[in-house]
Formats: C-alpha cells, structure tokens, sequence
C-alpha cells in the first residue's frame, strides 16, 4: 500500500504545479461538474447524472533542475473534485479533478468496492500466479504482460487515439488476498502521456490520468 500512497502523491503534486504570474480565472462549479460526470462516464461507461463538486487549493511550486522548490511567490493552483458518493456509507464511488483554469477533466477513480468478486476461473489464475502462497514467487512477469496489454488496448479504445503509443513503463503494484492492483504510464508519440492502474486478474481500470492536462511543470526562470 506504501508505494501506491507514494505514487498519488507523486500524482497529486504534478496537479498542483503552477506557472508564476497573475491570479487565473476560475471556470465555475456547474461547467466543473459537466466535465468531471462527462470523464467519468466516458472512461467507465457509466451514466451518471449528478456528482458533488468542491473546489480544492493547493500550494504551487516550481520544477528546477529536477527539484522541487516552493518560494513562497508562487500562486495557489485550484482543482475541482467531482464526487459521486455512496448514500449509505459517504464513501465515494466514482471521483473526477478536473483544471479549474481549463475546465478539462484529466483524472478519474472509482472505488475498489466495484472490483467484482473473482471468477472460480479467475481465482485459480490468480493462484496458479502465487505458487503454493508464497509472495516471494509471485509471477510478475504474467502480471505485468497481462495488465499491460489490457491497459493498451483500453486506453486505444477509449481515447480514439490519432497517434500510436510509443510506449509504457511499469508504474508500481499492491498485491493481496483478493488480487492486485497494477499501474503504468503510457506515452503516445503525439506526446501524450497516461496514467493507467488496473486490477488483477478481474482486468478492471481502477484510475486514469491523463497528465499532459494537469498544470504544466514550472520552468527555470
């Protein structure tokens, strides 16, 4: 679980990148909302009608000769998070941010409680990955290939790509008792990048990101 809390607040951080100069106009809550239902309908083939909406503020910090550096001049960077919750528990089940200066929804989530129970097929692959329950045998490999090709073909289909991917690198895993969870960022050659986690063996996306559309790196002055 450590290295996934690792990987969203890497994530998170790159959201939150600003470039320096005046106050930015904000787009407003209801134009937020038609964004973040419209992301999460489309990358989860879902209908959703309604969402929550609130307006989140983040420090913003420049990005100088691969550091982070916060001066303190740097202006506040504004998301939206678009909610659908859960009536009973208050969990959310689906969530969105979108660019509160572009208006473009740029991330997507839903709740592991949608990770359907796996098949009496799916739970023999999935053992026949762990050999007689020993993690430190864990196939990766079979891991990696299955969740990558599936993560290929989906973002192709979802995104009508114009461009072909040039390629992917592995993005970190949570392995337990009822599966794993597997992420990698893919590049197109139009420059491109997305952020994919999957679930295993169900082959379920769990996150999407699209990371050229969250605020751009501050660059040396």
């Amino acid at each position: 679980m450590k290295r996934k809390v690792v990987l969203l607040g890497v994530f998170i951080l790159c959201a939150s990148l600003l470039l320096t100069g005046g106050k930015p106009k904000l787009i407003g809550e209801d134009e937020a909302k038609k964004a973040g239902l419209a992301f999460i309908n489309q990358v989860f083939d879902g209908n959703e009608t309604d969402a929550t909406v609130e307006l989140e503020t983040h420090a913003g910090v420049r990005y100088i000769d691969g550091e982070y550096v916060a001066t303190g001049e740097e202006q506040p960077v504004s998301t939206y998070v678009v909610s659908i919750l859960e009536q009973k528990t208050g969990g959310y089940l689906y969530r969105a941010e979108v660019n509160a200066e572009t208006g473009v929804a740029y991330y997507a989530s839903r709740s592991s409680s949608l990770v359907p129970i796996m098949t009496p097929e799916q739970h023999q692959q999935f053992q026949n990955a762990l050999p007689n329950g020993d993690w430190s045998k864990f196939d990766y490999l079979k891991l990696d290939k299955e969740s990558k090709d599936f993560a290929r073909d989906w973002i192709t289909e979802k995104f009508d790509l114009d461009a072909k991917i040039l390629g992917s690198t592995d993005g970190g895993s949570i392995v337990d008792n009822d599966g794993v969870q597997n992420s990698f960022y893919v590049v197109i050659r139009d420059g491109t990048i997305y952020y994919v986690n999957v679930a295993w063996p169900q082959l379920m996306v769990m996150d999407v990101a699209i990371l050229n559309q969250t605020k751009p790196y501050e660059d040396e002055p």
